[in-house]
């Protein structure tokens, strides 16, 4: 049980600190090729590698200031898409608007006394006056609304 203990111990050490080189050498083609043994009779240049990670741990941010910039990230991009969805109603209310000036302005147009539909639900016969108000009105909603 001992000798077991010591022999996975030293196997443990000796491979840990054994690295496996690399070599770098041209073949008989004249091009360049790696591996960990060179063939015989090729002059074979040994690659030292360089074992430090790439992004020393002192550099590193810590996780949670990392945590929290992905968080705003994602919250920016939420309120981004959010605004796009809001500006893309507020162009089809705009859109509907216009439609709707357009229409009452036709619907004004066509003379005589004609009924008319208030916004409590009621109708109502317009005077003259009244009518012209009620163009105006949609004059301006249409300089608003439409493109």
């Amino acid at each position: 049980m001992r000798t077991a203990i010591t022999v996975m111990l030293s196997i443990f050490l000796f491979t840990g600190s054994a690295s496996a080189a690399m070599y770098k050498w041209k073949d008989a083609d004249g091009s360049i090729q790696y591996g960990q043994y060179p063939p015989s009779g090729v002059e074979a240049t040994r690659i030292k590698s360089d074992r430090t990670p790439k992004t020393a741990p002192a550099t590193r941010k810590p996780l949670q200031e990392q945590v929290r910039e992905m968080e705003a990230r994602q919250e920016r991009q939420q309120e981004e898409k959010s605004a796009a969805e809001l500006e893309k109603k507020n162009a089809a209310i705009r859109k509907q608007n216009c439609k709707n000036a357009h229409s009452n302005i036709a619907e004004l147009g066509y003379g005589g006394n004609r009924l008319a539909a208030m916004a409590d639900g009621t109708y109502k016969r317009l005077t003259e006056e009244e009518k012209q108000k009620m163009i105006k009105k949609n004059e301006e909603a249409i300089k608003k609304y439409c493109d």
